[in-house]
């Protein structure tokens, strides 16, 4: 895990379900919010947990999954498009959290961030 890259809102990051499971799904962050309660725990935690100030800004700033970091590899950010995935994160899911109707990514562009 590299410390420097962390599941904020748009990170492209892998799946991870154990070691040795060499999985290859892949999740776009899209939680657009952070609870108070979550950001002060993360203030207290500071640098030595894994949250410097920048990193605590940058999730009050965007959102994200904090909880997440260090524990699925971040490669990726979307920086374009963040509503597209708004709409995919609202369509209709079964009991499995399973789109009713197929979802399907006709074109990914990826690109060096400039």
């Amino acid at each position: 895990f590299d410390i420097y890259y962390h599941n904020f809102r748009g990170a492209l990051s892998m799946a991870n379900a154990g070691p040795n499971t060499n999985g290859s799904q892949f999740f776009i962050v899209q939680c657009p919010n952070i609870e108070a309660k979550l950001l002060n725990d993360m203030k207290q935690i500071g640098a030595e947990g894994g949250f410097p100030e920048p990193v605590v800004k940058k999730y009050e700033e965007l959102g994200g999954t904090p909880w997440l970091d260090y524990r699925h590899t971040v490669f990726g950010q979307v920086f374009e498009g963040m509503d597209i995935v708004d709409k995919i994160a609202d369509v209709e899911t079964d009991s499995g959290d399973k789109p009713i109707e197929p979802v399907i990514m006709e074109k990914v562009e990826i690109v060096v961030y400039e």
